[in-house]
């Protein structure tokens, strides 16, 4: 195992310009094998056999002991204070994780007839379940507030979609409401309040959806950057290492143009640019700090006709489909999900793909635990789970602390712990910011342009707190937003 610190040794000679000592430090723990977090140890579609168990513990603990001799050469370094707490807590992080993956191998196992006793279950269970605590937050059944909306949720939808789906499936989804004594329909949010209008039902076609993304990207000068269309994925992403905005050519082929304009501000505005700055301030890539990124990024698709005062944060599909997995067995789980997906209508997968959706989304809920526990994962929770304390903060801060977490967010690649240091990376480190990049949130003022409206600089700013990052609009940017409403509008 190469030495820490000579990935340290003379860092003020890299060529031109300033790169941290952080910089070195992930690219050695992304190098070295002993350390790296290499999520393919379970994948959640993989099955670990009895065979796998002795070899993947061996594999933790040699982890495990590499990533505790790097903490102690760590605090022994030279580093700053501030670098070394930022790379300690990735570190613990990463401790964190393989605790958890290490003690769930035993439960893993089980869905491949491995064979535990009760003690032995309730033992690991226990750990596991403390440790998903510290990483992801407790269940969602024992926090009242999460439970309670998820079930507003779950009434309201079953009252305006139970046409969608069979007398038995009404049973059973029925069956599950009850069981937390749950008869209260009262309408918690009313949709239609929000703004209805055209851009919703004005569907694009793919070839346009690649143009506009690829006049986004000339927007930002985001050199170097490419549209990347793959037939193979469902989803939208960034990815960052090939500086590729990446398209699902299966949703490409009908899309609305109001969904395309929340995709520039969660793709392009959150991950993207946000990636761009951290190769401009602490060279680090980022790869452990997603939560953040989804909270914010959601976010921004629930400003698009709201202010933030407005905001009411609903329960995401991760959250529903956890808090399945939590009160029942890997079956009803699968049921229950096939029943939410026929009712909301595909929004999210196409109604010929439903079951195989169901039943990878059963499988990742249950990971970490035998299928017939009534228990999940907590995972998928984390991404959106903070987003309610960020919306909170947000709508009770004033503008200077607002205009503060903007600048921080947008600093680096940070978790949301690690936003915390930004002032004292300000403070003791030479960092340039003037080349950082700050999201133009392009959607609403296309959005306001093709509603006629005239809108100025101010006037956004009033409207929305996010624009305050922004000090003046470039001419060279003003021709590029012409253009692109011009490509919008054109037919």
């Amino acid at each position: 195992m190469k030495n820490f610190l000579d990935y340290t040794k003379d860092v003020q000679n890299v060529k031109s310009g300033f790169v941290t000592p952080m910089w070195w430090i992930f690219k050695y723990i992304q190098e070295e094998e002993s350390l790296y977090v290499n999520q393919n140890f379970f994948e959640w579609k993989k099955i670990v056999t009895e065979n796998d168990i002795e070899e993947l513990k061996k594999i933790f603990d040699w982890k495990l002991d590499n990533i505790k001799n790097l903490k102690k050469e760590l605090l022994n370094s030279e580093l700053l204070e501030v670098e070394k707490k930022f790379i300690l807590n990735t570190l613990n992080s990463i401790w964190l994780k393989y605790i958890l993956f290490k003690n769930s191998a035993y439960l893993e196992a089980e869905k491949a007839w491995f064979n535990l006793t009760n003690e032995q279950r309730v033992s690991y269970l226990y750990k596991v379940n403390k440790l998903q605590n510290i990483i992801y937050w407790p269940e969602i059944s024992s926090l009242d507030s999460e439970k309670n909306s998820i079930l507003d949720n779950l009434a309201e939808l079953y009252r305006e979609n139970n046409d969608k789906i069979t007398e038995d499936e009404k049973q059973l989804f029925l069956d599950f409401l009850n069981s937390f004594d749950f008869d209260d329909f009262e309408e918690t949010f009313d949709s239609s309040t929000k703004q209805s209008i055209a851009l919703s039902k004005k569907y694009l076609s793919s070839d346009k959806v690649i143009l506009l993304f690829e006049m986004i990207i000339d927007l930002y000068n985001l050199d170097w950057w490419t549209v990347f269309l793959d037939q193979d994925v469902w989803s939208f992403s960034v990815k960052k290492e090939k500086k590729q905005i990446v398209l699902p050519i299966k949703k490409l082929e009908k899309i609305s143009l109001k969904r395309i304009l929340e995709l520039f501000d969660h793709e392009i505005w959150v991950h993207a640019i946000r990636w761009f700055n951290s190769t401009q301030t602490l060279k680090t890539n980022g790869d452990w700090y997603l939560e953040i990124e989804e909270w914010m990024a959601t976010l921004s698709e629930l400003l698009f006709d709201e202010k933030i005062e407005n905001i009411i944060v609903e329960p995401t599909i991760h959250h529903i489909s956890t808090f399945f997995a939590e009160n029942m067995n890997w079956e009803d789980t699968r049921k229950m999900l096939e029943i939410y997906l026929k009712m909301i209508k595909s929004k999210i997968v196409p109604t010929e793909d439903i079951e195989k959706e169901a039943l990878d989304r059963m499988l990742r809920v249950k990971r970490f635990v035998s299928l017939n526990e009534d228990w999940a994962n907590r995972k998928d929770v984390s991404y959106t789970r903070w987003q309610s304390q960020v919306v909170n903060y947000l709508q009770t801060s004033d503008r200077q602390n607002k205009l503060i977490f903007l600048k921080d967010f947008y600093f680096s690649k940070l978790s949301f712990t690690d936003m915390s240091l930004v002032s004292e990376f300000r403070d003791k480190l030479n960092i340039d910011e003037s080349q950082l990049k700050y999201p133009l949130w392009i959607w609403k003022i296309l959005y306001k342009k093709l509603l006629w409206e005239k809108i100025t600089l101010s006037w956004l700013q009033e409207e929305d707190f996010r624009f305050w990052i922004i000090e003046k609009f470039s001419i060279d940017m003003k021709r590029k937003i012409v253009k692109i409403l011009q490509e919008i509008r054109w037919k």
